[in-house]
């Protein structure tokens, strides 16, 4: 009998085996499929090493440069620029595109979403965002400074109109390497003389625009950064444009480049914080190009607001900006970078040109005027 029950026990554990054995083999293919699909042309992710240095790192969105225009591409070559050229004619793009390099010493070249810091082109979003709190009844471009800071000195005599114009009279501010506080920078401004009788005469100053970007934050009970960011940035859909250090969280940093008995440097950069309101933004031309759209086109300001922005006061200078015969724009310097921004009157032609080697070409109000000219010349 026990012989018996042993036997009746194997039998049914080669049945049951019999029947689990293809359950097993059949199952376990689709694994191996699946693992063996995956490791072509999908990376692992390493977020540490992503980090490690953002110039490496992958794109969340592809660079497309644009060229449609062989000779505007051939003149900015042969001018040996260095930068990044926004070029947009009857809202068709005709130039977006790098040219030299974004970093000399690890060959990186510039491409369309390279982003430059735009030194006093940053001004014209500051009377943008001040022009906004008129049409708010926040503030009057014709109150006195001293409403709004009432301890500073001649306040009672300076309007927030010659400040945006540069007729307030208040001298420029040494814009150190150190880091500042917005208190003690107005501090700092106000230990500057002033040059003539406000309203007057016309003396660019940096200073003017950091004490218009102080009263803005005590108007809105919010930063300038976040104001700009929010009521500003977001609505002309400028993606590559923020304040200061948030510039190195971008994928195609440019370095400031400046020739000196015939090789390049890299000057040193005063801090961020030493030019609060009047040169602490960063951009891209396309970026630029998008705001200066959005802002002759009516989505940022009213019409009376950009009548009074486009006005001049002196030296053909609105609120931020030039009005020139021909064209409306605005300039901006800084250790390393050169930066042009222009549009023609009638909001159909837009020149960018933004350089990271400050001294690259002897003038870029020559190159924008050639690029203009050609332009107007019969269309490739």
């Amino acid at each position: 009998m026990k012989i018996n029950k042993v036997a009746v026990f194997l039998v049914f554990v080669i049945i049951i085996l019999l029947f689990l054995i293809p359950h097993f083999t059949k199952s376990a293919h689709p694994k191996q499929e699946s693992q063996h699909q995956t490791k072509p042309n999908r990376p692992i992710y390493n977020p540490n090493i992503a980090r490690a240095d953002t110039r490496k790192a992958i794109p969340q969105e592809p660079v497309q440069d644009i060229n449609r225009n062989s000779k505007i591409d051939t003149y900015l070559k042969s001018i040996h620029f260095n930068g990044t050229a926004m070029v947009v004619k009857d809202g068709k793009i005709v130039i977006d595109k790098g040219y030299g390099y974004r970093d000399f010493t690890n060959h990186l070249p510039n491409n369309s979403n390279t982003v430059f810091y735009l030194a006093s082109i940053s001004k014209i979003f500051v009377s943008t965002a001040i022009m906004q709190l008129q049409e708010q009844n926040k503030l009057n471009i014709h109150d006195k400074v001293s409403k709004y800071i009432p301890d500073f000195p001649n306040g009672n005599r300076i309007t927030l109109y010659e400040l945006l114009t540069h007729t307030s009279g208040i001298p420029e501010h040494a814009e150190t390497a150190a880091k500042i506080s917005h208190d003690d920078l107005i501090k700092k401004i106000e230990k500057g003389k002033l040059r003539f009788k406000p309203g007057t005469r016309w003396l660019y100053s940096d200073s003017n625009y950091s004490i218009l970007a102080y009263i803005l934050e005590k108007v809105t009970n919010d930063t300038l950064q976040h104001y700009v960011q929010t009521n500003i940035f977001n609505v002309a859909g400028m993606k590559h444009t923020g304040f200061g250090d948030q510039f190195y969280q971008e994928k195609y940093q440019s370095i400031g480049y400046k020739k000196k008995n015939n090789k390049l440097i890299s000057p040193g950069l005063p801090d961020m914080s030493e030019l609060f309101g009047c040169g602490d933004i960063y951009s891209t031309p396309y970026d630029m190009y998008k705001f200066d759209k959005a802002l002759y086109t009516g989505k940022l300001l009213s019409p009376l607001s950009l009548r009074q922005v486009f006005t001049p006061r002196f030296h053909h200078y609105g609120l931020g900006i030039y009005h020139d015969p021909g064209s409306y724009s605005d300039h901006g310097v800084l250790p390393g970078y050169n930066l042009l921004n222009s549009f023609g009157l009638r909001g159909t032609k837009y020149v960018v040109l933004f350089s990271n080697i400050q001294n690259g070409v002897k003038s870029l109000g020559v190159v924008n005027n050639q690029i203009f000219m050609m332009l107007n010349e019969t269309a490739e």
